[in-house]
Formats: C-alpha cells, sequence, structure tokens
C-alpha cells in the first residue's frame, strides 16, 4: 500500500489520475503528464496464461453455447454485449494493449462518483460472466457472506439481498428466515420489503458500502482510491484502512491519496497487526509545494515500520503533521494552545500557514519526534522550556538527533549546568507567609483544602535550585560567563529548529497571573484576553518558529 498524504491543493489526486491514465492508455501515448514521468509495464507469460491468472483471482469466464465462444466480464454491468471474448483479451494482453482489459488490472474509487448508485445493478443473462460487484454477490454465497460480515462489524447491521425482484439492489438487515425456491411465501416477501434499501441510506455508509464493493469483492491487481475517508466518520476512516490492509489480497498494490490521519491511523494499525509473512509493505509519500515546484518526499516500509514501533507516533495524532506544511512541537496541550495563540495575533490578516500545534507530553520526546517526522518529509519545529538543558545526555541526544554537534555547545552547557546547580535559593518567611495567605485566602477554620491548594502551599515550601530560579526568571537568571553560555546554546539550538524559552517557562511569558497550576493559569491569561496583547519578545519568539518554518511575516 503506498499512501499519499500532503496538504490540500498539493497534487495527491492528480498523482493517482495519472497512474491510471498511464496503465489504462497504451504505453507511450498517455499525456499530460506533472507528476508520473513514466510507468514501466512487465507483463510475463502468453494470453492463455492471463487467462488462467485471472481466473485463479476470480474472474472466470463463461461459455456461450449460442455463439460457441467464452467471454470474460465487460467492462460495463449493463452493457448489451456478453462481455470481452477470451480470445481478444488473450490478444490484447500478449500485444501490451492494456486499455480493453485494464478493468482486470486497475479499480478505481473517485470521491465525485462515490456517492452515486454504485451498488445496486440489474439482474443479467446468467450465460454471461458477472460484471458488477452486487452480480458477483448475488451469485457467490461465499463472496456475499464476507462482504455482509465486514459490512455489519462497521455498522451493526449485514446486508440482504432480495433475489425474487428484476433488479439487484443491496437491503439492510435480516429478513429472519432462510431463502426458497421461487415463488417465496408472503412471509419472506413482507420481510424482504419490510427492509431499507443501501442506496437510501446516508452518506457515510453508502459511500463505506461502495468502497468495500468496488475494491475487496473482486479484487483487482492494482487499487486506486482517491480520498477514502469522504463522508465517513473517523471510526469508519479508520476501519476502511483496516479493511484494505487485511482483506485486500497480499498481491495487491493499494494506491491511496487521503488527508485523514484517522485512515492512515487504520493503515498503521492492520498493517502491524498482520503476521510477519503476511504483513503488507505500507510506504507513506508526502506531497508538499515550495512556491511553484512540487516534492515528493517518500517513506518507505522499512522507515514505516519504525514508526509503528514508535507508540508515540503510532498511538498520538502527531502522524496528522503528514496533512500541514509545517509542524510545532510542544511539552503539553497548554504549550500548543498559547502559542497557536500567539501566532494567530501577530500573523494577523496574513496568509495562513497552514501550521499545526501538536504536543508531545513531555520534554524527553520532543527531539525524537522531529526527527521522525522530518524523515516524512514535514517541516517540524519544537519549543521546550529552558530546563531541558538540565540533563547532559538529553541535550547531548537531542543535538545529534537535530543535525548539530556535540561539541559545538558542549562547554556552554556544562557551564550552565554548574551555575545553575550549585546555587540554592531560599524564601524569607515573610514571603511564605504571603503567598500561603494568597492561596487560601480567608477560611472558616473547618474549610478544608482543595488538592489544588495543597499542591500549591507543597511548592512555596520547597526549598529550589537554580533550575527553578530559571523557569520563572529565563536567562536573567544567570550572570557573568554562564549568561553569555546559555544566550549562545539558545541560538545554536533554535538554528536547529529546536526552540528554548529565553523566559523560562510557559507562564514566564505571562508573569502576573499566578503560576501555581499551568490549565488554571492559562484558563486565566484567555479569560482575560492577555493572550491578544503579547509582549514583543513573546512576538520575536513566536516569529522565530514559523520564520524557521516558512517564508517570515
Amino acid at each position: 500500500m503506498t499512501v499519499f498524504t500532503g496538504p490540500n491543493n498539493s497534487g495527491k489526486s492528480l498523482i493517482l489520475k495519472e497512474l491510471v491514465n498511464c496503465v489504462t492508455v497504451k504505453p507511450g501515448q498517455a499525456e499530460g503528464h506533472r507528476w508520473v514521468a513514466e510507468v514501466e509495464v512487465k507483463s510475463d507469460g502468453s494470453g492463455s496464461d492471463f487467462i488462467s491468472w485471472l481466473a485463479e483471482r476470480g474472474v472466470e469466464s463463461r461459455y456461450n453455447a449460442h455463439l460457441n465462444r467464452s467471454f470474460l466480464p465487460d467492462r460495463h454491468a449493463n452493457s448489451e454485449e456478453y462481455g470481452i471474448a477470451v480470445d481478444s483479451a488473450a490478444s490484447s494482453w500478449e500485444r501490451g494493449e492494456l486499455g480493453p482489459i485494464s478493468h482486470f488490472l486497475i479499480k478505481d474509487q473517485w470521491t465525485d462518483e462515490r456517492l452515486g448508485n454504485q451498488s445496486d445493478s440489474s439482474q443479467w443473462d446468467w450465460r454471461r460472466p458477472a460484471s458488477h460487484p452486487s452480480q458477483v454477490l448475488w451469485e457467490s454465497a461465499d463472496r456475499f457472506r464476507e462482504f455482509s460480515t465486514l459490512f455489519e462489524r462497521a455498522f451493526g447491521i449485514p446486508i440482504a439481498i432480495n433475489r425474487y425482484i428484476p433488479q439487484i439492489r443491496l437491503q439492510l438487515g435480516p429478513v429472519g428466515m432462510e431463502d426458497t425456491a421461487p415463488p417465496p411465501p408472503a412471509e419472506l416477501r413482507e420481510a424482504y420489503a419490510a427492509l431499507p434499501f443501501l442506496n437510501e441510506q446516508g452518506d457515510g455508509m453508502r459511500a463505506f458500502a461502495n468502497l468495500l464493493l468496488h475494491t475487496l469483492v473482486r479484487p483487482a491487481p492494482i487499487i486506486v482510491i482517491d480520498e477514502p475517508e469522504a463522508f465517513l466518520h473517523p471510526p469508519q476512516a479508520r476501519l476502511l484502512a483496516l479493511y484494505l490492509t487485511r482483506y485486500a489480497p497480499a498481491q495487491c498494490q493499494v494506491f491511496v491519496s487521503t488527508h485523514s490521519a484517522d485512515f492512515l491511523g487504520g493503515a498503521l494499525e492492520g498493517t502491524s497487526a498482520l503476521p510477519q509473512r503476511e504483513a503488507r509493505g505500507l510506504a507513506l509519500v508526502r506531497i508538499s509545494r515550495t512556491g511553484a515546484r512540487a516534492v515528493a518526499h517518500t517513506l518507505p516500509p522499512a522507515s514505516v515500520t519504525e514508526i509503528l514501533n514508535t507508540p508515540l507516533l503510532r498511538y498520538s495524532n502527531i502522524i496528522s503533521g503528514l496533512f500541514h506544511d509545517g509542524v510545532v512541537l510542544c511539552e503539553a496541550e497548554g504549550d500548543c494552545q498559547f502559542y497557536s495563540a500567539t501566532l494567530d495575533v501577530i500573523r494577523g490578516e496574513e496568509r495562513h500557514d497552514n501550521l499545526v500545534f501538536l504536543h508531545v507530553n513531555g520534554k524527553a520526546r520532543l527531539s525524537d519526534a522531529t526527527q521522525k517526522l522530518r524523515a516524512c518529509g514535514i517541516p517540524t519545529a519544537a519549543i521546550a522550556d529552558l530546563d531541558f538543558l538540565n540533563d547532559t545526555k538529553k541535550v547531548k541526544d537531542a543535538i545529534i538527533q537535530l543535525g548539530g554537534e556535540w561539541n559545538d555547545v558542549k562547554d556552554d552547557v556544562l557551564v550552565i549546568q554548574s551555575e545553575a546547580s550549585s546555587v540554592l535559593v531560599a524564601k524569607a518567611a515573610g514571603e511564605i507567609k504571603k503567598r500561603i495567605v494568597s492561596i487560601i485566602g480567608s477560611p472558616r477554620g473547618n474549610t478544608l483544602l482543595t488538592q489544588q491548594q495543597i499542591a500549591a502551599i507543597s511548592e512555596t515550601l520547597k526549598t529550589a535550585n537554580g533550575w527553578k530560579t530559571m523557569k520563572s526568571s529565563g536567562v536573567e537568571a544567570l550572570d557573568g560567563d554562564s549568561y553569555a553560555a546559555v544566550l549562545r546554546v539558545v541560538s545554536r539550538f533554535a538554528t536547529l529548529g529546536f526552540f528554548l524559552v529565553p523566559v523560562g517557562e510557559l507562564e514566564s511569558w505571562v508573569r502576573d497571573v499566578p503560576r501555581s497550576n499551568k490549565n488554571l493559569w492559562l484558563s486565566r491569561v484567555f479569560e482575560d484576553g492577555r493572550h491578544l496583547a503579547p509582549s514583543e519578545e513573546l512576538r520575536r519568539f513566536v516569529k522565530g518558529v514559523r520564520d524557521y518554518l516558512v517564508t517570515p511575516i
């Protein structure tokens, strides 16, 4: 499976259309390529080998005694022709003319066609082979049972086919009794008459059913799907991807363009759940534009496997960064909200950048997640509090992962750590009393303290070293050589797209709002509208992050 991702209007759907065109038109005659420069078609075997190969895949010929010829299914289910003569199909294969037989080789599903009536078909002359997927379900009990089971897993209701009417129309629900030889008894007719028709249901159900019908009922060697998530709820998009990875035959090639992190998550889940010998290779191709220039960045199956083995990427929404022009990773959700709001303010009426702020639940994963997203071709920056520098191994690993040299910052980092770790900051009794009063107010004697108040008082009573002071005061907490060192380290990290907060931590951007609890601090900042007037220093900081990812404001 190859999944094309990327921002809107980057060219994902066009790639698929060009791919289909190259297969369905005689090689060398397809025109108008922007993305697909060439498709090399390799074919082995004779025409009769091709016919046998189709039979192995469930596309069997049917002999017509009146015409004394055998026929394969026609391209159009409602065609008046008996189908494609076996000898004609074999001849087309041997000549390399894939157009007349392309419907055996490739099945394509396009967004603008998905809500049409693709689930119903007419009854047909049974001397002809079944062409439409619903005809296949009508005459194959095994295929029908497989399809109904998959549909029921998605929507909680099975599929039914009334074989006593002139049309083949898929219906919803069980009839509660077995089919009989015609004519059916009255209660069976009434049971079918009471079931709703699939084609009269909502967009999501119809779209899901049409995709299953035209890709998995009789799969072609090449399956092409444009935006499979269209009209589907997120859980259905995820399930659909899981179905495609698990139930499309192993020899099928599946090409998908998608905007959906849910679909991509389902593909990752389906791939990882299969035994290694059966696992479908999954490649990601991210399409992006830099001005008028389009770029495709491929993440091969081996790299996708690494993502599957990284729970942070597999089970979080970080992978949604594939669908944006840039990602800013933060320590926590509150950081994402604050910095995103600041970016909105400084951008004003300028063009929307299609950047997304995502969090990784702490500092430890920031550099690793940044590296993996960049490997997917996603421009990525990260924001961390200044005390990121207090762990030598963490800093060294980050520098290396981000493409820098540890020796460039080693001495400065050690100077900063020595200074911050050696300074003890003790609080005066008067300061402690004042702080506790501000936390608890004037309660009655039997009033119980809240857990938040208890935590705030505990924090107040702590004696901190210089790192705590740095979190509250930023680089200004240091002086002399250590001050010069921290400025150099902050600057060096910024060139690598890793931005250390110069004021120490998130809450230090608005110092006059109590910071005992980040969530309460953030709520107060937003409620008071303090985010609408960012300081000049905050503006410069966020602008620097944006400038690293896109054209400067």
